[in-house]
């Protein structure tokens, strides 16, 4: 089978009505529950005669399917395309469309979770229904894996599933979200960023102690003067960029050192080029009138994978110098996954699919700022790498967490060819 077999027009609007359906599940956290996603999925497959299997974890609600289509023989490990369904809260009021409608307007599917993580799902799903409907002739299985959890950390999904059905996946290769084309961000063109590591979390605080007293009698040494001097000190000091393999490379195919100004002047990309500190939340006192004896701030630090978490807690320490301040460590980072290759295999594959449908395109490797399923499997040493395969401007990728998030039509169906490429060429003769 060749994708040129294909009803692309058909398949466009399937995908489009699927996502819509899947939106109009509300799979938000504090709850996060995925029975519904799960057998909303099932049943699609279902439809084309493709099997399914729900692993209910240990938390009621909590469930992660895998469909696998399976080769006569196998020359090898199976493919294993992966998303998340849950998705974060959405704020109805402040949304165009309610946040679970799948409105589909304007040449767009609205709603949250339509960027994150559920137009990579159908993009998915639609990739094993074609391979179903047209018979393909695998070389080894292709299975898909839908997982809860991912907004919290994935405790009850890809973290539970590998580490306690490892055996029932087994993977050659991993694709999941992570990377996405870009279109508008550097002089050299469109680009794919495929993710091949990603940068680990490390969650500090910092609480300062003093004597209280009354707010008309301020002090140098209060609770909450020390905290603000420390904050003030760790947040002005910057970290020293440095680049990783995989960002040394993406910066030489987009051109070298324009493309390192063009990713050290963007919000979204700045952070690929050093560990990064966010105050994320303060807490201190009870009454106006009252310095308090206590006050502390959380922060959340991303690190670049060859960072030491340890010697990056030791320099937060040097930096506050306060004996009245204390340095916290709420999670210690992961432990450190392998960097995916970016020659042979199926990142090869994404290279030549991506080039397929934009050929001119450039395909880089990158690391994902934030987290994804992919850290268990690399964990584990098999190789993964994170494309959602749009071709998204930044008023697009707003939407990731934000108001009024969607998915236009022309990248769901974009993304999908390119999984069905992928997959023609990694898993099939």
């Amino acid at each position: 089978m060749t994708s040129t077999g294909v009803d692309w027009d058909a398949i466009k609007r399937e995908a489009a009505d699927a996502l819509s359906g899947y939106v109009r599940i509300d799979s938000s956290h504090p709850r996060g529950r995925t029975t519904e996603t799960a057998a909303f999925l099932a049943d699609r497959l279902a439809a084309d005669g493709i099997q399914s299997r729900l692993y209910e974890s240990p938390e009621p609600g909590k469930v992660n399917l895998v469909a696998r289509l399976r080769a006569e023989q196998p020359g090898g490990k199976p493919l294993l395309i992966s998303h998340h369904m849950d998705v974060v809260q959405a704020v109805a009021a402040d949304w165009r469309f309610d946040p679970y409608s799948g409105e589909v307007a304007d040449g767009y599917v609205y709603g949250r979770g339509s960027l994150d993580d559920k137009g990579m799902g159908i993009m998915e799903l639609m990739t094993m229904l074609l391979l179903k409907r047209h018979n393909v002739a695998l070389t080894r299985d292709v299975v898909m894996l839908a997982t809860c959890d991912e907004e919290i950390g994935s405790p009850m999904g890809a973290r539970w599933m590998v580490e306690e059905h490892f055996d029932d996946l087994d993977p050659a290769f991993v694709l999941d979200e992570g990377g996405e084309g870009l279109s508008g961000f550097f002089s050299a063109g469109e680009s794919f960023q495929i993710t091949v590591n990603e940068k680990r979390m490390c969650r500090i605080r910092l609480v300062a102690r003093a004597e209280p007293g009354h707010a008309s009698m301020p002090w140098r040494d209060a609770a909450t003067h020390r905290l603000v001097r420390a904050a003030h000190t760790v947040l002005e000091e910057g970290a020293e960029d440095r680049d990783t393999p995989p960002v040394a490379e993406m910066i030489k195919r987009l051109g070298g050192e324009v493309a390192r100004r063009e990713i050290a002047a963007q919000r979204a990309s700045m952070p690929l080029l050093h560990d990064t500190i966010s105050l994320t939340m303060l807490e201190g006192g009870y009454k106006i009138n009252v310095i308090p004896e206590r006050a502390e701030m959380s922060f959340d630090c991303r690190l670049l994978p060859d960072t030491d978490p340890r010697a990056f807690v030791s320099n937060i320490e040097q930096l506050v110098n306060d004996p009245g301040v204390g340095v916290e460590v709420i999670d210690w980072p992961d432990a450190a996954p392998v960097t995916a290759p970016w020659e042979g295999g199926l990142f090869e594959a994404l290279d030549a699919a991506c080039r397929t449908y934009r050929p001119d395109a450039v395909v880089t490797p990158t690391i994902c700022v934030g987290g994804t399923d992919s850290r268990f499997f690399r964990q584990r040493g098999v190789p993964a790498y994170g494309l959602v395969p749009g071709m998204f401007t930044a008023e697009d990728l707003k939407g990731f967490h934000g108001l009024n998030e969607r998915l236009s039509v022309d990248n769901l169906l974009l993304g999908t060819q390119i999984i069905h490429e992928t997959t023609l060429r990694v898993a099939a003769t």
